[in-house]
């Protein structure tokens, strides 16, 4: 049965867009290789080849598998609503886009799929809350990031893939990983373990080299968010950096209890696990979407530094 959504946002004409998309072939992924890596050698969106294969960001592909690569080209059913036929031309192109709320929509889900924060969403949709129950079949302002994904990112090995850390990068680097890290303005590259953190990656140097490498690049320790590089198991992927060992002693065993934790931390868990690397507790490292400890929030240097990593505009 088919059904019609009588939608009404304001002063303001409803648009929505039904795309469908025609495959152009089939590629066999090789190791290394990510929805972005594939959209980059076809010459195609990110987006297109996600929807072509029912994926979204956090969607891990694996050797051997085969995925659809359409063609580019889609063809667009359009729909409206009650529009004020003296202001239709005024409203051609809408500033914002309009998503209806499919199965397993969240807030935060949607402002990864869109790039643009949840307060910003909630901002563009009234009576919207963080606490608002998403209905299937709502439809939904989505504030124009202004970032084109239409447009491919150039295939320059400067880049880094753009992964949400959430289901994604969380766990193609697990905590254990040690990874070369290399900072996206300099090229200086320096050694790191992730040894815990879960809205993003708590990391420590490897070796005091490691840490006067960091050193020589932000001046010696600060709180600078700078866009990088991260090279684990044949990925490069898109991150930020800050270096300001906190909330832990080198002096004492990692994940024991102590006093006086750097950065003004005081009593609790010693998270400082890699000991004789001249550094008392760990530092952050941000991707896509990860959020703050503290209160669970992105935070916005750290994204904008990440986007430059990965080539996004």
């Amino acid at each position: 049965m088919k059904k019609n959504w009588k939608i009404t946002i304001g002063a303001m004409a409803l648009t929505v867009c039904i795309n469908t998309t025609s495959i152009a072939a089939s590629h066999t992924v090789k190791k290394g290789e990510s929805f972005w890596k594939i959209s980059q050698k076809y010459g195609i969106s990110l987006i297109d080849i996600l929807k072509a294969n029912n994926a979204n960001e956090k969607t891990i592909i694996y050797p051997g598998q085969v995925v659809n690569v359409p063609d580019g080209k889609t063809t667009n059913t359009v729909s409206r609503g009650n529009i004020d036929r003296d202001s239709e031309d005024s409203h051609t192109k809408a500033e914002n886009i309009i998503h209806i709320i499919e199965k397993g929509d969240t807030l935060w889900l949607l402002s990864e799929k869109y790039l643009v924060s949840m307060e910003d969403i909630i901002s563009a949709n009234l009576g919207l809350s963080k606490s608002s129950i998403l209905n299937i079949g709502q439809a939904l302002n989505i504030p124009n990031s202004g970032i084109d994904e239409s447009k491919p990112v150039e295939n320059d090995s400067k880049y880094g893939e753009y992964i949400s850390w959430f289901g994604g990068a969380d766990k193609l680097i697990p905590r254990g990983a040690q990874f070369k890290v290399i900072d996206f303005y300099t090229g200086k590259s320096f050694m790191v373990k992730r040894t815990v953190g879960t809205n993003h990656a708590d990391c420590e140097t490897l070796t005091k080299e490691d840490t006067n490498i960091m050193k020589s690049i932000w001046g010696g320790f600060s709180w600078e968010r700078r866009p990088a590089i991260v090279e684990y198991n044949g990925r490069r992927i898109a991150a930020s950096v800050s270096f300001m060992p906190h909330a832990g002693l080198d002096s004492v065993p990692g994940g024991v209890t102590a006093n006086n934790r750097s950065g003004g931390y005081g009593r609790g868990v010693n998270l400082d696990y890699v000991k004789g690397n001249g550094i008392d507790g760990h530092f952050d490292i941000h991707f896509a979407g990860s959020t703050r400890h503290k209160d669970g929030k992105q935070d916005p240097q750290h994204q904008k530094m990440i986007k430059i990593a990965a080539g996004i505009k």
